[in-house]
């Protein structure tokens, strides 16, 4: 047969697999599995995972874009650290950016989400007045998704879902330090505005308490970091380092 009519056949892509990858690490390093300065040598990863060194090798730049691992002499890899300034800068602009995310979703949020937030606030208060820290924040898992999920604009989406990695990653580790109490009122202030049904008074909620909240997570950070390194001279600082 000449080459002209035999069958084309195409190649596999390593598209699926290298984003099944990607994803795995991510998710390992966001919810905190990959602690800060883990070294991920790739054959190590690629046995871990059970994958060639390909898809791993490429998961672990498209990471280092994202500024969640950091590359180091000999092309190694390592998880980033917390760059505590950096955070501080995208807990500002997604603040903003929430606010907007939680005027364009009001008009779209259904009664199932009003109830939801609605259990969540009832939660939070009981979560503040028990003896156990909170497990989970659910104000940062949980309602800052719901709002931008709602927004129904994929540009705005786009552009926080880089900075939500580095929010999530931050509250999974610190943000179930933050007092429960003012946990609690925060999200109730944030429910009280999504009923009163003004935009521009969501908005303006969102972005004050959003903020403040991330803000308070990262303070939560630097402390832990601060005592660390007084703890361990020698050890190098985390914040950017």
């Amino acid at each position: 047969m000449p080459a002209s009519e035999a069958p084309f056949v195409p190649r596999p892509s390593t598209t699926a697999l290298s984003d099944g990858v990607h994803r795995r690490i991510e998710d390992e390093i966001v919810d905190g599995g990959l602690a800060p300065g883990t070294p991920l040598r790739e054959a190590d990863v690629a046995e871990r995972l059970g994958v060639s060194r390909t898809p791993v090798r490429e998961a672990l730049r498209r990471l280092a874009e994202a500024g969640l691992v950091r590359i180091e002499a000999n092309r190694s890899y390592r998880v980033a650290p917390f760059d505590l300034d950096h955070l501080t800068e995208t807990a500002v602009v997604f603040g903003s950016l929430l606010g907007l995310a939680g005027r364009l979703a009001l008009p779209h949020l259904s009664d199932f989400d009003i109830e939801w937030l609605a259990t969540a606030e009832r939660r939070a208060f009981g979560e503040a007045a028990g003896p156990q820290p909170v497990a989970e924040p659910l104000f940062g898992i949980g309602a800052l998704d719901l709002f931008v999920d709602r927004c129904d604009n994929a540009v705005l989406v786009s552009s926080m879902d880089r900075l939500r990695l580095h929010i999530r990653r931050a509250f999974r580790l610190f943000g179930p330090q933050v007092p429960r109490l003012l946990f609690a009122e925060r999200f109730g202030a944030i429910v009280a505005a999504t009923r009163a049904g003004d935009p521009e008074l969501l908005e303006s909620t969102l972005r004050v308490h959003g903020t403040q909240f991330l803000l308070d997570v990262i303070e939560l950070a630097r402390q832990d970091t601060e005592r660390t390194d007084l703890s361990n001279p020698g050890r190098q600082v985390r914040q950017g380092q």
